[in-house]
């Protein structure tokens, strides 16, 4: 028995089709019609005709013709596995559509998921940014509290510094003018007395 592989055209693929529909050797190729072929997926009517001439031309050089005759029913019974092989895909694109609905609601989420994370993450930038610039404020009009509260204490001290002056100033002017007063006085008591004032002193004398 010669393997379906070894007809020309007969790749991987084709290959397990037609093993799967029941055809595993050439000879089982050669016993079908091409009604039967063509229900094995991937087989249209020229591949199938071809197929059926390979197979005959390869079963008639390399066996006699009685071996093939006593197959010709074979190929009727697995006619049933090949309507089952081709609902089979149809059967399997389900799963496949479902396995792409997934991926594709999967990287939805993932689209969704990152996005609420870049929005979340743009959030608490500018919270950040708004808190330090708060705070930045905060200690800015601190800051000026300070330097004016400084300012005021400054402005105060040079007032009181300059009543200081001012008092003192004052004081040291009373004392020269009191000082003044008392040279004049003292002044008044060594003047000489006038001839009036000596005869007065001379009558208070006799009396």
């Amino acid at each position: 028995m010669t393997s379906v592989s070894s007809l020309r055209g007969v790749g991987k693929a084709l290959e397990q089709a037609l093993t799967a529909a029941g055809f595993k050797t050439v000879e089982d190729i050669a016993g079908a019609t091409e009604e039967q072929l063509r229900q094995v997926p991937r087989v249209g009517a020229a591949r199938a005709k071809t197929l059926l001439a390979a197979a005959k031309s390869a079963a008639t050089a390399g066996t006699s013709p009685a071996p093939k005759r006593a197959r010709t029913p074979a190929p009727r019974k697995p006619a049933a596995r090949t309507t089952s092989a081709r609902k089979a895909p149809a059967k399997a694109t389900k799963p496949a559509a479902a396995s792409t609905d997934a991926k594709a609601a999967a990287a939805k989420a993932k689209a969704q998921a990152a996005e609420k994370a870049r929005k979340e993450a743009e959030k608490a930038r500018k919270e950040e940014k708004a808190r330090k610039e708060a705070e930045k404020a905060k200690k800015k009009a601190k800051t000026k509290a300070k330097a004016e509260k400084a300012a005021k204490k400054i402005e105060e001290l040079e007032a009181k510094i300059q009543k200081a002056k001012e008092k003192a100033k004052s004081n040291a002017w009373a004392k020269k003018d009191k000082k003044a007063k008392s040279k004049n006085k003292d002044k008044s008591k060594d003047k000489p007395k006038d001839k009036k004032s000596k005869k007065k002193d001379k009558k208070k004398a006799k009396k």
